[in-house]
């Protein structure tokens, strides 16, 4: 073989052994979150629910199964959502429940959107709407060009169907949230994750959604889904999220605010 041909065959093991690694870092996360769950839910006397998270691709929505009454399915998919900050639905329903990110405290008593005290049919708004949101969304992603905020075609096709789901939700937030990888300058990405948000909350208005209804904020790379870097890691962590909230937790608007941090 000629040294060429060796450089080249190394290059490409190098790369093979790369994409493992990052593949096994991102398992190795989401299997730390199961733990985490599990863990939560045996401490507030949960038992008999098992939670997964899918791995093809890698996913932060949680997926919770067991033979237990209704009572139990929503009090363990708030505690789930809450410990994990990641989305949480029951298999084979319409039951769902999503915490505050970054939101470290979980009771039986919190809703779905991480606030506690709200009335039951606050409640089971947010918990519907999310739920229906999450089906819209499962298995697509929105993406964009690469740089910038332009929305690809396909992805437009995804808002025409975020945007039905989003109608039956007025009188509550949705918080559009935008997420870069950790290439660049983290300051450029912010920016550029504030202005996708920004143009997906565009997009929704134009699809006849209330802008009191929505908000937009861009995290950079605060917010990674996947640890490590690499494409596979890239790939996950760039992305917009949806969160459902009770109308008394709507965020700020703010670009200027957010870019300014």
């Amino acid at each position: 073989m000629d040294v060429g041909g060796k450089i080249l065959t190394g290059a490409v093991a190098t790369a093979l052994l790369a994409l493992a690694g990052h593949y096994i870092t991102g398992d190795g996360y989401i299997s730390g979150l199961e733990t985490k769950a599990q863990t939560e839910m045996t401490a507030q006397g949960i038992e008999g629910v098992k939670v997964s998270f899918p791995r093809d691709p890698l996913s932060r929505k949680a997926v919770l199964d067991g033979d237990v009454s209704d009572g139990v399915k929503q009090k363990a998919l708030n505690a789930v959502a809450a410990v994990t900050g990641a989305s949480a639905v029951w298999a084979g329903s319409d039951l769902a429940a999503t915490a505050d990110a970054g939101d470290g405290s979980s009771t039986g008593a919190q809703t779905a959107d991480g606030s506690a005290n709200v009335d039951p049919a606050t409640q089971a708004a947010v918990t519907k709407c999310q739920g229906g949101l999450d089906k819209a969304i499962d298995g697509k992603k929105l993406s964009f060009r690469s740089g910038s905020a332009y929305v690809s075609p396909a992805s437009n096709k995804i808002l025409d169907d975020v945007a039905v789901a989003l109608k039956p939700c007025s009188g509550l937030a949705v918080a559009v949230g935008g997420h870069t990888d950790d290439n660049g300058n983290g300051q450029v990405n912010k920016i550029l994750s504030q202005e996708r948000a920004d143009r997906v909350r565009a997009g929704l208005i134009e699809r006849g959604i209330s802008e009191t209804l929505l908000t937009a904020t861009g995290f950079g790379a605060e917010q990674p889904l996947a640890t490590g870097s690499g494409p596979e890691a890239d790939a996950q962590n760039r992305r917009i999220e949806f969160k459902v909230q009770s109308a008394n937790k709507k965020e700020t608007n703010d670009a200027n605010s957010q870019q300014g941090e």
